[in-house]
């Protein structure tokens, strides 16, 4: 049945509604990113340092902003820190696992065995979210291995996608290995097949980040922002993060 002209008219003023946030949040961050220049000595704050200073965590907002500080490596792929380097390679990726403990089978074409993939999303040492893929169906679980329903609007939610048996396994083993890379936020990626787990891929600089309700935004927004403290403790400790000029505040240059 084709939508009634009431559907119609409700549902172009709702678009305008939407266009009309738009155009004001637009507004918003060029105020700001005014504001912000002028407290820095410029005319304008880039775009890029605007996103993340509206104090609400963010994890889409957090990832893709660290993501862009890696790319301006050398070599993009690598990162600053050359973790895109280790885990691009499969030898050198089972010997990272092997010198942590961790008695998973690495290899980088899953083996035979269910065929659905369980990524860990882990903040250095924190289990996140655990997202259970297999073709276009997508189900999510808490630390706890709760669902907590359909918080991927774009994802096609399906409850009924088995938990793995070895869940709490794949969660422990995340939490190690993540802590031990020096990103903030990583996917560790496995799959079930029939002789145990396999890890299939440490992804450093993911490129399919899940777009979640606000609430869970906000809540890995938190453990991302929470990660990336903790990974700048022992540097700042080390006194490596002293690199400040007279008065303790950093000059705008060495921010960009």
């Amino acid at each position: 049945m084709p939508p009634t002209r009431e559907q119609l008219d409700a549902a172009r003023q709702e678009v305008a509604a939407l266009d009309a946030e738009r155009t004001a949040l637009v507004e918003e961050r060029r105020r700001l990113q005014r504001v912000l220049g002028e407290q820095a000595g410029k005319s304008v704050m880039s775009l890029a340092k605007v996103e993340k200073t509206n104090g609400t965590p963010s994890f889409v907002a957090g990832v893709r902003l660290l993501q862009r500080v890696h790319r301006r490596a050398a070599n993009p792929a690598h990162g600053i820190d050359g973790a895109g380097a280790i885990f691009a390679d499969p030898a050198r990726t089972e010997e990272f696992v092997r010198s942590h403990g961790v008695p998973a089978t690495v290899a980088p074409a899953a083996g035979p065995g269910t065929g659905a993939l369980v990524v860990i999303h882990a903040f250095h040492g924190v289990v996140g979210l655990v997202e259970l893929r297999q073709g276009d169906r997508v189900r999510h679980l808490d630390p706890a291995g709760e669902d907590p329903g359909d918080i991927r609007p774009a994802a096609t939610y399906d409850p009924e996608f088995p938990a793995p048996a070895s869940l709490s396994t794949l969660c422990s083993w995340s939490v190690t290995l993540s802590s031990h890379i020096s990103r903030p936020y990583v996917q560790l990626i496995w799959v079930e097949a029939h002789d145990g787990p396999v890890l299939v891929a440490v992804d450093v600089d993911p490129e399919r980040i899940p777009v979640l309700q606000p609430e869970w935004d906000l809540r890995l927004g938190s453990l991302f922002d929470s990660a990336h403290a903790r990974m700048l403790l022992q540097p700042y400790r080390a006194g490596a993060l002293a690199n400040r000029v007279p008065g303790g505040t950093f000059r705008p240059e060495e921010t960009r």
